[in-house]
């Protein structure tokens, strides 16, 4: 059985989403709420002491996502649009912009916001920074929005994986204090999202 190396609200997240999606298993490695991900022992499963990791065989994928569409096609799942389906192009886009466009900033932010003692200089930066990436997030979402106008799910109308892909950085959003800027239609889309029982199973997981 393949493993999963998991943390709780990390990445990992995902992965455990679309398995709940599938009803699928793996045996699930959990590293705890404080993880020594640049430790040797981790750093043998992982070289780049990120998380996720799914080990499979002899097989190992590092990347949340392309761990998602690995099990997926291993299982069969339409939680993949083929590429002969009508929005698979949409699929796509949708599926990279849920972790290139809204997640990676958002988890820059993050490490950002962790950051104490400043100097006054230096919190009028970090400052600026966040001012910066409140607007570019609002301009990201907006695209969303205009995606989600009178639609369900991003793409071949049922749930796939760009929705778990983009639902991801949905919940962080959340924990940041960024709900305001969603308009009406993702705003209800995350709700949907995040009340699913899929994702609130793949959440309770520790």
């Amino acid at each position: 059985m393949a493993v999963l190396y998991h943390v709780p609200t990390s990445r990992s997240l995902r992965v455990l989403w679309a398995l709940e999606e599938m009803g699928a298993t793996v045996e699930i490695k959990s590293l705890g709420v404080r993880p020594r991900l640049h430790e040797p022992e981790y750093l043998a499963i992982n070289p780049a002491g990120t998380l996720p990791a799914l080990i499979d065989g002899d097989r190992a994928i590092y990347e949340s996502l392309a761990i998602c569409e690995y099990l997926a096609a291993k299982h069969g799942s339409d939680l993949l649009v083929a590429a002969g389906e009508p929005e698979w192009p949409e699929f796509q886009q949708w599926l990279l912009y849920g972790e290139a466009t809204l997640q990676a900033p958002m988890s820059a932010m993050a490490r950002i916001g962790r950051i104490r003692n400043q100097t006054p200089e230096m919190q009028a930066g970090i400052d600026a920074v966040k001012a910066d990436f409140r607007h570019s997030l609002s301009m990201r979402l907006k695209l969303l929005e205009q995606r989600l106008d009178g639609r369900d799910f991003l793409a071949a109308g049922r749930m796939t994986l760009a929705d778990i892909s983009v639902g991801y950085p949905l919940f962080g959003i959340g924990k940041g204090g960024f709900e305001s800027l969603l308009g009406p239609w993702s705003a209800g889309y995350r709700e949907r999202l995040l009340a699913r029982p899929a994702f609130q199973r793949a959440l309770a997981v520790p």
